[in-house]
């Protein structure tokens, strides 16, 4: 009962008071700032990606079980297009919901344009379910040496948030990069981020952000084609929330 009520609460109440959820261990790792990603998971966070293969995603927010998010996302390239597709589950019966979702990116070089389209379900008990279309747009210039991304997530939408990012390269194998989000509901604010190659088949990244104060940390283990990611991040109220990405590149 306690899980239905709490359902029905976050049914009525999530979209106006709390910024769209981080499902990757690569987005919690960098607090959002994706220029400084490397994953094809975090598609379902921004559509101005070029990475083509696929992951799945594992995400408990704040050390709850009931509310593990598990994501399959999956891109390919056709000519100067990327298409990718995914879906995320989250919840169990008492509250849940699915987001599918389809983008395309255009690629030219460094820079990337894209868009996503949403489907948002979402189902306290036995109410009716609740559906929604969502769209996002992203733009970005991913150079070698420095970058920048301004995104919409949740177009002409009430919970409508704009993300802004730039990334530099520091030294060979470290970058750093900083964001703000803005939100029509005003829980928006400043990120700051790390990505370190710890060795050819290790990565460490990490972030900070403001509003609420939390920080983010996470490994990556590459070979070959594959990787392994796990992130933890901080909450100023709330219990660690723990992330794992698994990854195939092709």
């Amino acid at each position: 009962m306690r899980h239905l009520i709490l359902g029905c609460l976050l049914l009525l109440t999530l979209p106006l008071n709390a910024l769209l959820p981080q499902n990757t261990a690569s987005a919690n790792a960098l607090a959002g700032i994706t220029l400084l990603s490397q994953s094809v998971a975090d598609r379902q966070h921004t559509p101005a990606l070029p990475f083509t293969g696929l992951a799945i995603s594992a995400s408990v927010p704040f050390s709850d079980g009931h509310s593990t998010a598990v994501s399959l996302e999956a891109a390919q390239n056709f000519g100067y297009f990327n298409l990718g597709v995914g879906a995320t589950h989250s919840g169990d019966y008492d509250y849940n919901s699915q987001d599918f979702r389809l983008g395309l990116a255009l690629c030219f070089g460094d820079f990337v344009a894209g868009f996503s389209q949403h489907l948002f379900l979402e189902r306290a008990g036995d109410i009716s379910s609740h559906q929604s279309w969502n769209s996002d747009l992203g733009l970005a210039y991913r150079g070698a040496g420095y970058g920048y991304e301004a995104r919409v997530l949740n177009l002409a939408k009430p919970e409508q948030e704009l993300h802004l990012n730039v990334s530099t390269k520091i030294l060979d194998g470290v970058k750093a990069g900083a964001g703000y989000v803005y939100s029509s509901n005003g829980d928006g604010g400043y990120r700051f981020a790390t990505s370190i190659d710890l060795g050819e088949n290790l990565l460490l990244q990490s972030s900070w952000q403001n509003n609420p104060s939390r920080f983010g940390a996470g490994l990556k283990f590459k070979l070959k084609d594959w990787d392994l990611m796990y992130s933890i991040r901080t909450h100023s109220a709330l219990k660690l929330s723990h992330s794992l990405d698994l990854g195939y590149i092709w």
